[in-house]
């Protein structure tokens, strides 16, 4: 297959949609087929101008498809970002273009985002700042890339299940392929029992939950004098002090930025339970790797944690409210045998989180839309 694939996303493999579009892309290619990968600044017009990037994003997409549609054909154009709703819309209704299988490749269903962050965070951006007056709720518009490509690729059942109840496609035009795991985070030989060291991985953003794990936190921290809280992730600007008081601090330790896998897997190893309050995730690879590492995990109902079997494999606080997670952090701390149950469960549960499958689940998802496409 020759495949043109197109993300509105930096291809920056530390960051987690830029890892799954280049380990999508590239066993893709291994597989012999023909992938051309482009990033935003390949199409973004007036790239890093700083405001109004998906309207930015929206045109430069289709003036650069179309160029490349008139001078290569494609059996495959795959879109990762609903920022290809324009695209979409020239190529289906005013084109009535149908050379190619047209998929939305999800790294997060935005109309999905955006119901929650209205609901959770109302009127203010996911960083927990204002919105800005071109940042609009643009829903109506992703509407018009979901019901209008011929299939949509989510990467959790979570995303899925909302896809077919807003009927943007039936069920055999929307599947789950979840993100792999790289191979040096499988297999680990890992030892589950660990001292109290909670830990945290992400962006220190609104929609990671930031003010449920600032509350309940500090009670674990004043409650368990042994505990640690380690932060991965947050940033060269995270200043512990405006979160949390000063005597509790000396137990908060900050890892800024993690660029290497192997040393990420090794600071999970470090860890006994890992917390993933986010009101909303697409997949949320922090979660699946931290349970490759042994961690028992806390973690809202979004993502891949909507999969988990609360009180097997991992704990799932729904709503992520305090003081659940103040609850669920308790019980572990506090229940040795449910949080080594817990460990052993997720490590089992995403062994089979592997590129080879997750590529092959999708080509011939690919591979079936594109022989209907053809025969229609």
């Amino acid at each position: 297959m020759k495949i043109l694939t197109i993300s509105n996303c930096p291809l920056v493999e530390s960051q987690g949609s830029g890892y799954a579009i280049i380990n999508f892309s590239h066993g893709l290619r291994n597989n012999n087929n023909s992938v051309d990968l482009f990033g935003p600044e390949t199409f973004e017009l007036f790239h890093g101008f700083g405001i109004a990037k998906r309207y930015r994003q929206a045109l430069g997409m289709l003036l650069f498809i179309l160029y490349h549609i008139s001078t290569n054909s494609f059996n495959i154009i795959e879109f990762y970002g609903a920022e290809c709703w324009l695209t979409i819309f020239v190529l289906r209704k005013i084109l009535r273009y149908e050379k190619s299988l047209l998929v939305c490749h999800s790294n997060g269903i935005e109309t999905h985002s955006e119901e929650v962050f209205a609901r959770e965070l109302g009127a203010v951006a996911i960083d927990g700042s204002p919105r800005k007056w071109y940042q609009i709720d643009q829903s109506a518009l992703f509407d018009i890339a979901f019901r209008n490509t011929h299939g949509i690729v989510t990467v959790s059942d979570y995303d899925r299940d909302y896809v077919l109840k807003r009927n943007y496609k039936d069920k055999d035009h929307v599947s789950t392929v979840e993100h792999g795991l790289l191979d040096s985070c499988l297999d680990l030989d890992v030892e589950f029992e660990r001292s109290q060291v909670v830990g945290y991985c992400g962006s220190w953003i609104a929609r990671k939950g930031i003010d449920l794990l600032r509350s309940d936190m500090v009670r674990i921290l004043h409650e368990f004098p042994e505990c640690v809280f380690k932060l991965i992730g947050v940033g060269k600007d995270f200043k512990k002090e405006l979160y949390f008081p000063a005597n509790l601090c000396l137990r908060v330790e900050v890892i800024p930025f993690v660029y290497d896998k192997q040393k990420l897997c090794e600071i999970y190893q470090s860890l006994s339970i890992l917390l993933i309050p986010s009101i909303y995730e697409s997949f949320g690879l922090v979660t699946a790797e931290a349970m490759a590492c042994g961690c028992a995990v806390v973690a809202s109902r979004v993502g891949f944690a909507a999969s988990l079997t609360h009180g097997e494999e991992a704990l799932i606080i729904d709503p992520p409210i305090s003081p659940q997670l103040y609850e669920a952090v308790k019980q572990l701390i506090s229940d040795e045998d449910l949080r080594l149950k817990l460990a052993k469960a997720g490590y089992q549960r995403v062994q089979n989180l592997r590129w080879p499958s997750a590529i092959s689940r999708l080509e011939d998802l690919y591979s079936n839309w594109l022989m209907e496409i053809r025969s229609n």
